[in-house]
């Protein structure tokens, strides 16, 4: 086999990997393994970190931070954690800081997540009936309208609400996340929802194509 063909061997192998085997690889010098795993998460931090920071740039920015930091302190990585709540915790400190330095509350706006189907059973149950091509209009100001919604969950709320229902993290995940206690996560959480609720029923108003769980 000659060089070309070793190394795509080696990237397929690699590939294979859970999460965790792979950072162990990068602690041994192995970057290929740090790349593939930029690729599993870049999307998925991306759109965590522009929920709670509600710009394109400074999410991305945000996002290329937290990979940067997660490359350089690999070694502190400690298999007790699962890879992704590591991840996101290092987000989440970068944006707490940007919070506290800045010292007043962030613009912050939720996207509706496309790999969630266009509705999250959670919120809000669509019919099952595919939409017509007439109906595109209404979806996208569906998706508008729940953005609003989440807009108006307290600061405070949000990205423990954000983790578990659009992230689907574990409580205990999301707790390792923020440092906050589990009993904080769970309280936070059902206060997201319930602000999320109030907000929700009267921007939808009487369509009745809409229903809560």
């Amino acid at each position: 086999m000659n060089l070309h063909g070793q190394l795509k061997s080696g990237r397929t192998r690699l590939v294979e990997l859970t999460d965790e085997d792979l950072i162990l690889k990068v602690q041994e010098g192995q970057n290929q393994a740090f790349d593939i795993l930029v690729g599993r998460y870049k999307n998925r931090l991306y759109a965590y970190l522009f929920r709670l920071l509600g710009n394109e740039s400074e999410a991305e920015e945000f996002a290329q931070e937290t990979f940067v930091r997660a490359y350089m302190h690999a070694d502190k990585y400690k298999t007790i954690a699962k890879f992704s709540t590591w991840l996101y915790t290092i987000g989440t400190n970068l944006v707490r800081n940007r919070i506290r330095n800045i010292k007043r509350r962030p613009r912050m706006v939720s996207m509706w997540s496309d790999d969630q189907g266009g509705g999250d059973g959670r919120w809000v149950d669509l019919k099952d009936d595919a939409p017509s091509p007439e109906d595109s209009m209404d979806q996208k100001k569906l998706k508008e309208l729940i953005q609003e919604a989440i807009e108006r969950i307290p600061v405070k709320y949000r990205p423990s609400f954000v983790l578990r229902e659009l992230n689907g993290l574990t409580y205990e995940e999301i707790a390792a996340a923020t440092g906050l206690k589990l009993g904080t996560v769970r309280s936070r959480i059902n206060r997201g929802r319930a602000h999320f609720k109030k907000a929700v029923t009267p921007l939808l108003g009487d369509d009745n194509r809409f229903k809560e769980n």
